[in-house]
């Protein structure tokens, strides 16, 4: 048998009693899914026992110590992204969920090379200094572009709300401007209740379709509870919303 020895919880567990779970989501929402998926394939690969045996970090162990080392040497060597495989063997399902086939081809597109390349960086740079503006304080203190990355990830973000920013200040939902380049589909990039060119600016803070007041006036709401001060509905101020701290 083999002992695995190791004081990480998240990652016993992960292999143990969370295997399934994860497995069935393609390990779509875990972070650093493709090494545990590869992890998960090497030891499948074994045909004798594998135990996991939990002990506290820094507490002497002398292999658990030994591994830190070799950990921080290893963060330290250029790696290949590449050499993990997302095709590597694993339990088989029977049926996949469309909700998560659709995340998993969404993941596995989003970390192409020429996805990231196809993102407007010139719309990138001017959401940013249009967020940075807008979350300006009263004392005139601005967030730099890293606190407001930073803030797209904050812990009362739900998951799908944090790629929703990402791809705010990206530029990157396919809208407007975006159909005019497509033969035979220009009219989809207008509104079809207002009558105007698609924008993300025009989708969330003008578009007259029924509810959008509604959602405002509950938003508005809950902002001036949290911050003390009148929500204004900018996109700016939805792409840094992340920075903008109780009371300001």
């Amino acid at each position: 048998p083999l002992r695995i020895i190791s004081d990480s919880k998240t990652s016993i567990d992960g292999l143990t009693k969370n295997l399934r779970n994860w497995e069935d989501e393609g390990f779509t929402t875990v972070k650093n899914g493709q090494l545990f998926q590869a992890t998960v394939a090497h030891l499948r690969r074994r045909t004798a026992p594998t135990v996991f045996q939990w002990v506290k970090g820094h507490s002497g162990v002398e292999g658990n110590e030994g591994a830190d080392r070799l950990a921080v040497e290893g963060c330290a060597k250029p790696g290949d992204a590449d050499a993990i495989s997302a095709s590597l063997p694993g339990r088989a399902t029977a049926i996949t969920p469309k909700s998560i086939a659709y995340k998993i081809i969404r993941q596995k597109k989003m970390d192409t090379p020429s996805y990231q390349e196809a993102l407007d960086q010139h719309e990138t740079t001017r959401n940013m200094v249009y967020a940075q503006d807008v979350a300006t304080d009263s004392k005139g203190e601005t967030p730099s572009p890293r606190q407001i990355w930073k803030g797209t990830m904050h812990k009362d973000f739900s998951r799908r709300a944090k790629f929703f920013l990402w791809m705010l200040i990206h530029n990157g939902y396919k809208v407007g401007k975006y159909w005019r380049k497509i033969p035979g589909s220009e009219d989809k990039g207008t509104c079809e209740k207002c009558g105007v060119e698609e924008t993300m600016h025009h989708i969330l803070t003008e578009c007259e379709e029924h509810g959008q007041k509604q959602i405002w006036d509950l938003a508005s709401e809950f902002w001036l509870k949290r911050t003390g001060a009148p929500l204004r509905p900018l996109i700016g101020e939805i792409m840094a919303c992340g920075t903008i701290k109780q009371g300001k």
